[in-house]
């Protein structure tokens, strides 16, 4: 075998292996999709199966004598894709063609071949709870060399000397590991990149969560009004603006204790967020003050919309940890972009913390406008 066609042999098998390693690992970081239907597991193993047989006729060479085959690499995928149905389908299809198209001699090694791979498929699949993920890549690169190191045994008697032997397969295995070195770091780098970003997303989610309702907290707020300021006010579509507080929420505090507060403020978060449309925002501004930004609504959907909330959170009485039940009512400040002299978010909040003090002084229980009186 001459230096060029070794090198090439070299780089065909290595790259295989490498492609292999990478979609094994993105399988395996994907996730599984067991839940598939039956028939498209049966469907995708058999065609898996055709490529495990494709791969066993036409595989690159290991050297000028004798096929080095990856048929094992696709029992390999569709035990981490399908699990072990996928497992028993794809080796059981692949042994039934190989007769077929494979002499008695390849037969036999074929057919070990895959017996070993399902049996390391199913003893991966066995322990794969245990793997880390950022770890994954060299276990399966450890799989692949062992096959490697077993089949390159098995065509030993191929070369005419031993020596040659031995520094082809230390120079195939240098390479193949070096390939699969370079993709764990890889796969690494972009694993702990995705993992930073879950993280910031997470920290973001919890920096602009209430810790006691669920919902925005008074920093999402802020950060709505800033987009109402850079979107709504420049675009064609309103938002209208209610701003409600608990009706006596001090006095329920001492009657009833602070628990009972607080038991009142998640179950009337639970219901605006509940009543609230896919793209309205309901924040908790601190205390007992709530506020829900309805998104494409003018003042007057704005009105029926409040009347609303009003209505659903006097008709349910709230119940209080030791069993009993108290009626809680709110009253609403209301404005809206779609008012002449609203042009700013800051004249927006300020219309409505002026309706709800309208609200208010008349009575409470009511929805207050900054221009009126008496609220409704």
């Amino acid at each position: 075998m001459s230096l060029t066609q070794l090198i090439n042999n070299l780089v065909a098998n290595a790259s295989l292996l490498l492609a292999g390693l990478y979609i094994i690992s993105r399988l395996t970081r994907l996730g599984f999709t067991t839940k598939l239907p039956l028939r498209r597991q049966v469907t995708i193993s058999f065609l898996l199966a055709g490529l495990s047989v494709l791969i066993t006729l036409h595989g690159v060479l290991w050297n000028a004598q004798a096929d080095f085959q990856y048929g094992f690499v696709p029992i390999m995928i569709a035990a981490l894709y399908f699990g072990l149905s996928g497992v028993r389908i794809t080796y059981v299809a692949s042994i039934l063609v190989l007769p077929f198209i494979l002499s008695e001699t390849l037969l036999l090694i074929a057919f070990l071949n895959y017996s070993l791979a399902a049996l390391v498929s199913v003893a991966f699949l066995h322990f794969r709870e245990r793997i880390i993920p950022s770890r994954d890549i060299r276990i399966v690169n450890g799989i692949s060399l062992g096959f490697i190191t077993l089949f390159s045994l098995l065509n030993f008697y191929t070369y005419d000397q031993a020596e040659t032997y031995v520094w082809t397969f230390l120079a195939f295995l240098t390479i193949g590991y070096a390939a699969g070195f370079v993709l764990h770091i890889v796969y690494g780098g972009i694993h702990k990149m995705q993992r930073s970003e879950r993280l910031i997303s997470q920290y973001k989610e919890a920096a602009f969560t209430d810790a006691l309702t669920g919902i925005g907290n008074r920093r999402r707020f802020e950060e709505e009004m800033k987009r109402v300021d850079e979107e709504v006010f420049t675009g064609t579509q309103d938002v209208a603006l209610l701003l409600l507080d608990i009706d006596h929420f001090k006095s329920i505090n001492d009657t009833y204790g602070h628990d009972a507060g607080d038991v009142i403020l998640v179950e009337l978060a639970k219901r605006l967020n509940d009543s609230a449309r896919s793209d309205d925002v309901v924040c908790r501004n601190g205390g007992e003050e709530f506020t829900v930004l309805l998104s494409d609504c003018n003042l007057s959907q704005g009105f029926v919309i409040g009347k609303r909330y009003l209505r659903q959170i006097a008709e349910t009485p709230f119940v209080l940890p030791d069993g009993s039940s108290i009626d809680v009512t709110v009253s609403i400040g209301i404005a809206s972009t779609s008012e002449a002299k609203v042009v700013t978010s800051a004249q927006l909040t300020k219309k409505a913390d002026v309706g709800l003090y309208v609200a208010k002084r008349s009575g409470r229980n009511r929805l207050g406008k900054w221009k009126e009186l008496k609220a409704n």
